[in-house]
């Protein structure tokens, strides 16, 4: 890796600010879109881009306070965000792999080369233009922007509780590193963050296995097969993750050698995460969001105390063992409310004479 350790957990800092201040800004819209558009919903995806435009632009002005150009930041991942859900509620998953492909392939690149001429800024720059360049789907909707909120309004209690469960998953993503920096310094995040960027790399399987559910089952399909093989993939990854991180940071980050151990803990979190993501499907297409907040909940209380104490005594491989910790204690809270649904729907059943 081209960056220092220290510039590496200083440049994490700034983006998670920035991307928790967006996944504000999106009030659970985006998921709203993915759930009801396959349920016959219309018009929902161009009154929800409508309240983004508000919301994001407000959120964007109080990130601006921050660093002018987060402002910017903000606005962009809030639309490629937008045209990446919408594309998903359509079943357009071809154009859907594209967007987040092509966008997070020309955030590297770009980052890349314009670091060699504004430095941090330039990989912040870079994510800017890619954003922007892979909103399409949401500047196209534009033009039919009126001042109807009908549909939205028919939804609030819904949007709401997915606002508040994608709240807690961008918490998961991000608030970590919010709460690192100021307590263990930019180099403790610098090491952690390779680690975690290795668990989402790695766990995006599981991440678009429980995008692609979420559509289908809204429409009532089933796919409990697929959640079986997505589980045993993650089995899969994990072992190969485990055994060859020694030889991935020997080749291409050396200067990141300490975070091996932080890698191998966090690869555990392949595992819960796909189970995670594949249990929450089935709430979301039942409309049991509270389940999915509760949960979501759950982990971010136990991953903050973990930090806080296993950070102290075992440094940053007590930090990423907090991360595998709390998505244990997630998956134990989702197992035990899917097997009280299904008693209650069992007991619910009238009994054939």
């Amino acid at each position: 890796m081209f960056q220092e350790v220290h510039d590496y957990g200083q440049i994490n800092y700034v983006i998670a600010i920035a991307s928790l201040s967006s996944s504000v800004s999106l009030l659970g819209l985006n998921t709203a879109v993915t759930t009801l558009i396959p349920q016959g919903h219309k018009q929902i995806d161009i009154q929800a881009n409508q309240v983004i435009l508000i919301s994001a632009t407000i959120c964007a002005i109080i990130a601006s306070l921050f660093n002018w150009i987060l402002g910017l930041f903000v606005l962009g991942m809030a639309f490629w965000m937008m045209s990446s859900y919408e594309l998903l509620s359509r079943k357009l998953y071809s154009k859907y792999a594209i967007n987040i492909i092509g966008s997070r392939g020309s955030q590297l690149v770009l980052s890349m080369i314009l670091y060699s001429f504004f430095g941090l800024n330039g990989i912040i720059i870079g994510f800017i233009i890619s954003f922007f360049a892979f909103s399409f789907t949401y500047f196209r909707t534009i033009p039919q922007f009126s001042k109807r909120f009908n549909n939205i309004k028919k939804e609030f209690k819904t949007s709401l509780h997915l606002y508040s469960y994608n709240l807690s998953n961008a918490l998961l993503l991000y608030f970590d590193k919010i709460i690192i920096a100021p307590i263990y310094g930019y180099t403790i995040l610098g090491y952690y963050q390779l680690g975690f960027q290795f668990l989402m790399f790695f766990s995006m399987i599981s991440v678009s296995f429980y995008q692609y559910l979420i559509p289908e089952e809204s429409s009532g399909r089933k796919r409990n097969r697929l959640r079986i093989y997505g589980i045993a993939l993650s089995i899969i990854i994990t072992i190969l993750v485990f055994v060859f991180a020694p030889t991935i940071l020997e080749l291409f980050f050396p200067k990141y050698i300490n975070s091996l151990d932080s890698i191998r803990i966090l690869s555990f979190g392949i595992i819960p995460m796909m189970i995670t993501g594949t249990l929450n499907s089935k709430f979301l297409a039942m409309k049991r969001t509270r389940y999915v907040l509760f949960s979501s909940i759950t982990y971010q209380v136990t991953q903050i105390i973990l930090i806080m104490i296993l950070g102290k005594f075992l440094g940053i491989n007590g930090i990423s063992l907090s991360v595998v910790i709390a998505m244990v204690f997630q998956i134990t809270f989702l197992g035990i409310a899917h097997l009280h649904l299904n008693k209650n729907s069992k007991q619910s059943r009238p009994t054939s004479t």
